[in-house]
């Protein structure tokens, strides 16, 4: 049995049930969350969900801002490292809302939204089968369950990068320019949520490379989504200069070089981390509290490029190797972790093995991802996962579109580098997962002549 939808595609029933079922389950956790959140104020934990630690706590501090009508900042500074894409998300819908409760509850339609849109994106690369096996896919990952959870901007720029993605690759002759610009839209807003995002503009192009549109048009549709992205990004730039003198978007890039200079500089010099940010802070001259300044960001990035130029091609080893997790997220531990920290079991902390690996104790390395017997299997249900993908994009080496796939999921694992978690691979998995589906296709028909024979 098969539903209609609105434009004339079919939609599989088994589907739609799935559908319906997630959306239940994804309701389930809000209420829990909800319920989690007062058992955290009468036990006074600190802080309350829907926010947790470190960048989720952030979000709160500049959204609160917002409401007290004091502008983006932090503690009284202004803010240059965010931008206010999520915070003005959150602060509507609170305001709205009440509470952040309905922030989450927004983000949860918004990752069912997604999961529609991956699977169009699925159906173009494959079928409808795949679409949908994709779609459902994303929505059990327990970091998307998750992260709609909770006070992170990664939902909200999930749907608007998987949004401009669907829109530039469907681009027609007829209706270009309106198509363009929406895409544009989506990822300029996608960069205001996630400044980072700013260096990411191939997997922006790369759709618009996949479209069936003819060369020229695709070069003229690349013009006009880089000529979109410098307006939309203008204004902030502009914002930035007047209250600092600097003309930026934002100190991201510094910050990100400190994080991945000060653990490099661990490495090649032998020290503690903690080390080496104290000599970071001596050639700086400032301390970390006031990293986060744009004003600062021309002095950090260039002593941290000095550190990383000095030992180019060792840094380039690190920089892969560090970044390996990245295609083998331990999701169920992230899950467990967020709500172990919720209920006031705070997790003990333990190095991540790729730190051993990336300091030569290949030993301790294989043992750190041994240590757990339920993270060996994740981490080779990945390792499997990876392999079909690769085989799939080998199968369809002649199409745009696989590639396209290959350089979002290859580009964000650079990007996130030394610092990456199951939240910045959670922006590749669709691609990921559409790669892996058809593959498990291909895989199957393959068998199933040769048994057939």
């Amino acid at each position: 049995m098969l539903l209609i939808e609105k434009d004339g595609l079919k939609t599989s029933s088994w589907f739609a049930w799935g559908l319906a079922l997630i959306s239940l389950l994804y309701l389930s956790f809000w209420v829990f969350s909800i319920h989690l959140s007062s058992l955290q104020r009468a036990s006074h934990l600190e802080p309350v969900l829907p926010v947790v630690a470190e960048d989720s706590a952030e979000y709160d501090a500049l959204t609160q801002s917002l409401l007290r009508g004091e502008g983006l900042s932090m503690n009284g500074e202004l803010e240059t490292l965010r931008t206010p894409g999520y915070p003005l998300f959150a602060a509507a819908l609170s305001k709205i809302g009440g509470s952040y409760f309905a922030v989450t509850f927004a983000q949860i339609l918004l990752a069912l939204i997604s999961a529609m849109v991956i699977r169009r994106i699925g159906m173009r690369f494959a079928s409808q089968r795949v679409g949908e096996i994709v779609a459902l896919l994303f929505l059990l990952n327990p970091v998307t369950i998750t992260l709609s959870l909770l006070l992170y901007s990664d939902i909200l720029f999930l749907f608007l990068f998987v949004s401009g993605f669907y829109i530039a690759l469907s681009l027609e002759k007829e209706g270009f320019t309106r198509q363009t610009l929406i895409a544009s839209l989506l990822f300029g807003l996608a960069i205001y949520v996630r400044p980072i995002s700013l260096l990411a503009l191939p997997i922006f192009v790369a759709p618009i490379i996949a479209s069936t549109l003819t060369p020229k048009l695709k070069w003229k549709a690349v013009g006009m989504l880089v000529a979109c992205l410098a307006v939309l990004v203008t204004p902030w730039m502009v914002r930035n200069y007047l209250r600092t003198g600097v003309f930026d978007f934002t100190s991201i890039t510094a910050s990100c070089l400190t994080f991945t200079a000060a653990r490099f500089m661990a490495i090649t010099d032998g020290i503690s981390i903690a080390s080496a940010y104290s000599e970071l802070k001596s050639k700086i001259g400032a301390p970390e509290s006031q990293w986060r300044d744009i004003r600062l960001s021309r002095k950090i990035i260039d002593v941290t490029e000095g550190v990383i130029l000095a030992h180019p091609f060792s840094y380039a080893a690190y920089h892969l190797t560090a970044s390996l997790p990245f295609l083998f997220p331990s999701t169920i531990a992230f899950a467990k972790d967020t709500y172990d920290t919720a209920i006031g079991r705070e997790p003990p902390f333990a190095q991540g093995a790729i730190q051993s690996l990336v300091g030569g104790d290949v030993p301790a390395f294989f043992r750190g991802i041994a240590s757990i017997w339920w993270k060996i299997l994740e981490r080779l249900g990945w390792l499997c996962v990876l392999l079909i993908a690769l085989y799939t994009v080998w199968t369809r080496r002649t199409e745009p579109l696989a590639w396209a796939f290959a350089l979002v999921i290859g580009w964000l694992m650079l990007l996130a580098g030394p610092a990456v978690g199951p939240r910045y691979t959670l922006q590749a998995l669709p691609f990921l997962f559409i790669l892996f589906v058809s593959g498990c296709g291909y895989l199957y028909a393959h068998f199933h002549f040769r048994a057939s024979k």
